[in-house]
């Protein structure tokens, strides 16, 4: 039997779905002598998967599935593991399109799926308009995890430091997605940048799904396997979990738009503009500076770097 430790971080409105699915497969995989074993991080769990990999004592996985961006873009956190991932994008046939380009990277982070932002609003003629760095009281969430750090990193890729910082301090921020959406709802803002399978939820009257004039703002989820397990077996497993079902599952429920070339249906918001940082962006800005922009206009925000060291020393004490 060989064991395999999957870390996964993925999408907290979809989870229940997300854990099933992964029950009954560690039972099938069992059956071919496949010890599947889940650690789940995210919303509902002590940490968010960056926190804990930051920590000095963090045990690494042998897989990973995860839309907790920072594992993949601080590079105080991927340097753990860049040097001993397979080439996994050569494993699975990955649909080629606009969406694909935007979010690919070197062939060691096989994309999944990318939530798409779009705007709910009550004022749509401003959003078709409104440049994403023009906004002023707009509403989006996701302080401490990737949404509203990808939102911000996607500005200032595009428009530079001071419109990323502009952004930010004329926001109103929430502490998850949901509650961005909320507040359109509750009449405290009148637009916000929310995952589609938020503003799909739209009654038609009042308010309206838009997309922005530079497209969907895509939070990009990756899957990686490490060269700890032997490669037969990461295939296996990456098959299995890159597999119609769970696509399906995800383009019908959440709208998510997806990379593995396993079926013939769309998310809607798919199309020849979309908004997020590029690969090369990514590897030049230091994390260090993103943190101490993004955590100072943020005083509830944390540097996943930062805060797994913090909790190290802390369960030190215990």
């Amino acid at each position: 039997m060989t064991t395999v430790l999957l870390y996964w971080n993925h999408i907290c409105v979809l989870h229940k779905g997300e854990k099933q699915f992964l029950d009954r497969l560690a039972e099938r995989l069992s059956n071919e002598d496949i010890d599947l074993r889940v650690r789940y991080f995210g919303l509902g769990y002590p940490e968010h998967m960056s926190e804990y990999l930051a920590r000095p004592d963090a045990i690494l996985p042998d897989l990973i599935v995860s839309a907790d961006l920072e594992v993949f873009e601080d590079s105080r956190i991927y340097q753990k593991l860049e040097k001993d991932l397979y080439p996994v994008t050569k494993w699975i046939p990955l649909r080629d399109g606009g969406a694909l380009d935007a979010v690919r990277r070197d062939d060691r982070l096989l994309p999944f799926v990318s939530i798409p932002l779009v705007y709910y609003t009550r004022q749509p003629d401003i959003c078709e308009r409104t440049a994403l760095k023009d906004w002023d009281g707009l509403a989006f969430g996701g302080i401490n995890n990737s949404a509203a750090k990808t939102v911000v990193k996607a500005v200032w890729n595009r428009w530079g430091e001071e419109a990323a910082c502009g952004l930010l301090e004329r926001s109103n921020i929430a502490d998850m997605p949901i509650g961005a959406f909320q507040a359109v709802r509750m009449s405290q803002s009148q637009t916000a940048l929310v995952p589609s399978i938020y503003a799909l939820r739209a009654d038609g009257r009042e308010t309206f799904l838009r997309i922005p004039q530079e497209g969907p703002v895509l939070v990009p989820s990756y899957f990686c396997a490490r060269t700890s397990v032997p490669e037969s077996v990461a295939r296996r497993v990456a098959e299995s979990i890159l597999c119609p079902e769970l696509c399906r599952f995800y383009v019908e429920q959440g709208d998510l738009i997806l990379y593995p070339d396993c079926l013939d249906i769309h998310s809607r918001q798919e199309g020849a503009r979309y908004m997020v940082p590029s690969t090369r962006w990514l590897s030049e800005i230091d994390p260090e500076h993103f943190c101490e922009v993004y955590c100072g206009r943020l005083p509830t925000a944390k540097c996943p770097v930062r805060h797994g060291a913090e909790m190290y020393a802390d369960s030190t004490l215990l």
